[in-house]
């Protein structure tokens, strides 16, 4: 007998997927261990339920409790427990229950995987990051031990902004540490930088960027974001500020909404770019679920530089040239490069192409998506009877204007979000609507603590919302993509904003970590809908059949590839 599994990590999670051939109906769930190779340190990995469905609202003990003593009852399991400096091999040990107590069937056990190295080792110059912008989380209540009040909500708010802050450091996670590692290497090399950047205003990443001095250059864009005292420190520390706005002061719409800085060497030549869908503001880093990406290649950062002289050279204008030049692709090795606005929405003909042609899975994160071209053949895959693993988060904010002044920003009133799945060989969708929440106070499991509500959120000035834009297609295949940037896949971004769009061909491991990354967030999304829609948490439970042979075993063959 063997169990067979397999690890990926993405340098923040580590999913571990196993699967018992045979597979004994004894076996009531696993017991998992790590073992980091770089300290020869053995731990079991901690379950946050309770060994039993019985338990009466008696809380998990903050830690969790050891998975040889609450068996992990699923084949799918991620690793939060990770570092990135982390090297680390899995066991998985199957679990019997003779009355209350559960035993290890050690010669059962599986094989030690091979030592994974956490960080991934990119060849073709691409580094990705993530946060963990997830306010509505059991980590966050845990934080803030247990209040879930407006006013811990708005002393956690304030402390986000500030360096040193663990619960700033936890959510902004890798992503905020990849940006200031950006920053500080083209600072330590005397290059120059070309930031255009739609909203500024954290205090860590602005003194950053006042570093640089006369080597800073700045394009900001109209996001309503920026404080009025931004533009002011960053000249006073001698960067020339250049602003963007194609509203011509009427708001952040249509919006100037790149996130990119182009590191420029000394001998005037473009070296690398850093993009993705994180806003440089302390929400951005912290309430946002967003991604940041570094790449390494000279032709791509030179265009990028290009794209950021003749954006300055617009001013508040979008002339057709520009639209014109936007839409021609630059490839290079793997990575392709396109700009918005275009005319007639041509950045996203590739796109659709890797979509059509999906041929294992696709996972996506999505942000005011619209009416997108892109979203709908997704969601036409979805509904077909293709065989695709198929997940996903579309996350949008409603907005309403003062009717009596038209040039007043939108007032967000409300958040809108849906998950999207599809089984491996069955036609249709599961799709519920989702007010972004934590666990319903009316259905919260009895071991869990209760997480913060939307309706706290307006009245601390906050919105929680994913605001990834990314598509992954067939991870596990050479011909993997991913898509990735600033751009919103809207209509209305590809006609109006400025944006950037990525596309990654062939690289497995900016694939799968992209991909490691989705997956928990539509797990955490997915859980939280089914609890809303009154789902029994004590399903979680259940004995393995769906994993044995069930939709859950079609779900676990995509991860075993």
């Amino acid at each position: 007998m063997a169990i067979e599994v397999k690890v990926h990590a993405n340098g923040d999670d580590a999913l571990i997927a196993w699967e018992p051939k045979p597979w004994p109906d004894e076996w009531v769930g696993f017991a998992l261990e790590k073992r980091n190779v770089k300290v020869n340190e053995t731990v079991t990995l901690m379950n946050r339920i309770p060994a039993s469905a019985k338990t009466d609202k008696v809380k998990v003990p903050e830690g969790g409790v050891p998975s040889n003593e609450s068996p992990i009852r699923r084949c799918i399991w991620t690793d939060h427990s990770v570092d990135l400096t982390d090297e680390v091999e899995y066991r998985v040990i199957p679990m019997k229950q003779s009355g209350a107590t559960f035993t290890r069937i050690e010669d059962e056990a599986s094989e030690w995987t091979a030592p994974l190295e956490v960080a991934v080792e990119d060849k073709a110059g691409l580094t990705v990051a993530f946060n963990r912008g997830t306010l509505m989380s059991q980590v966050v209540s845990r934080f803030v031990k247990g209040d879930v009040s407006v006013a811990s909500l708005k002393k956690l708010k304030a402390s986000l902004s500030k360096p040193g802050s663990p619960v700033r450091a936890y959510l902004s996670g890798q992503a905020r540490d990849l940006l200031l590692k950006f920053l500080a290497d083209a600072n330590h090399r005397g290059s120059e930088i070309y930031a255009a950047l739609y909203e500024l205003n954290d205090p860590e990443l602005l003194s950053a960027l006042e570093a640089f001095g006369k080597r800073g250059n700045v394009l900001l864009g109209n996001g309503s974001s920026t404080t009025d005292e931004v533009p002011g420190e960053l000249q006073d520390a001698h960067l020339k500020v250049h602003h963007r706005d194609l509203s011509h002061g009427k708001g952040s719409s249509p919006s100037v909404h790149n996130k990119f800085v182009v590191e420029v060497s000394k001998g005037g030549k473009a070296l690398r770019v850093l993009t993705g869908s994180t806003n440089w503001t302390t929400t951005g880093l912290c309430t946002q679920l967003n991604n940041a990406l570094v790449i390494e290649r000279p032709k791509v950062a030179e265009r990028f530089h290009a794209q950021w002289q003749a954006l300055v050279a617009a001013g508040d204008d979008l002339p057709d040239e520009l639209k014109t030049e936007n839409a021609k692709w630059l490839k290079d090795g793997p990575v392709s490069l396109a700009f918005a606005a275009t005319k007639g929405q041509k950045e996203f003909a590739p796109v659709l192409d890797l979509i059509n042609g999906a041929q294992s899975g696709i996972l996506f994160l999505m942000f005011t998506p619209g009416q997108s071209p892109l979203l709908s053949a997704i969601l036409e895959r979805t509904e077909a009877a293709s065989g695709l693993y198929i997940r996903g988060v579309v996350s949008t904010v409603n907005e309403v204007k003062d009717p009596e002044d038209p040039k007043s920003e939108g007032k967000i009133t409300s958040h809108e979000g849906s998950v999207f799945r599809n089984g491996s060989k069955e036609p249709g969708t599961f799709k519920e609507t989702l007010l972004p929440e934590g666990v319903p106070t009316d259905n919260t499991p009895p071991w869990a603590l209760e997480e913060f509500q939307r309706k706290l959120f307006f009245a601390a000035g906050l919105n929680a919302i994913v605001h990834s834009k990314a598509i992954v297609i067939d991870p596990f295949s050479p011909n993997c993509a991913v898509i990735t940037g600033s751009h919103n896949f809207s209509p209305a971004a590809s006609q109006k904003n400025d944006e950037n769009l990525v596309i990654v061909r062939g690289d497995q491991a900016l694939a799968q970590s992209y991909a490691v990354h989705m997956q928990g967030v539509y797990d955490h999304y997915a859980w939280r809908v089914f609890l809303m829609n009154g789902g029994d948490p004590t399903k979680i439970f259940q004995t393995l059949a769906s994993w044995k042979n069930g939709p859950k075993h079609k779900d676990l063959q995509f991860w075993l590839q």
